[in-house]
């Protein structure tokens, strides 16, 4: 029982490895923290990656958007952060998180009774 835990474990190891070097990056608050008014577009993609979505503002502005989420095992997402980054001119201006919650219509009882917002 004890070695078939282990080989699992090592096959769950190798896939959790090869998943995160694949060139897949994870936004964090901690990796978006790292971001920095005058920060270049190149600068920023190579450190964070690309973006989930670029939009054209008003102002000759862009932003990108990059989105973490909190999951809740086979219940679905329970919060989604999105970070934000607003640039003019290839440069980084401002900052901006958006924290999402889940409705609570979508949560079953056994979570209402849990969660505390």
């Amino acid at each position: 029982m004890k070695k078939n835990l282990f080989i699992l474990f090592i096959i769950f190891t190798f896939f959790l490895f090869n998943s995160c070097a694949s060139g897949g990056k994870i936004m964090t608050s901690e990796r978006f923290s790292e971001v920095s008014v005058g920060m270049s577009s190149s600068e920023l993609e190579k450190k964070l990656g690309k973006p989930y979505s670029i939009r054209n503002l008003p102002n000759n502005e862009i932003e990108y958007t990059y989105i973490q989420k909190s999951d809740f095992g086979a219940r679905g997402v329970l919060e989604e952060r999105h970070y934000l980054i607003i640039l003019r001119d290839n440069k980084v201006i401002r900052t901006d998180v958006k924290i999402l919650n889940r409705p609570i219509y979508e949560r079953d009882s056994y979570e209402m009774q849990t969660t505390f917002n």
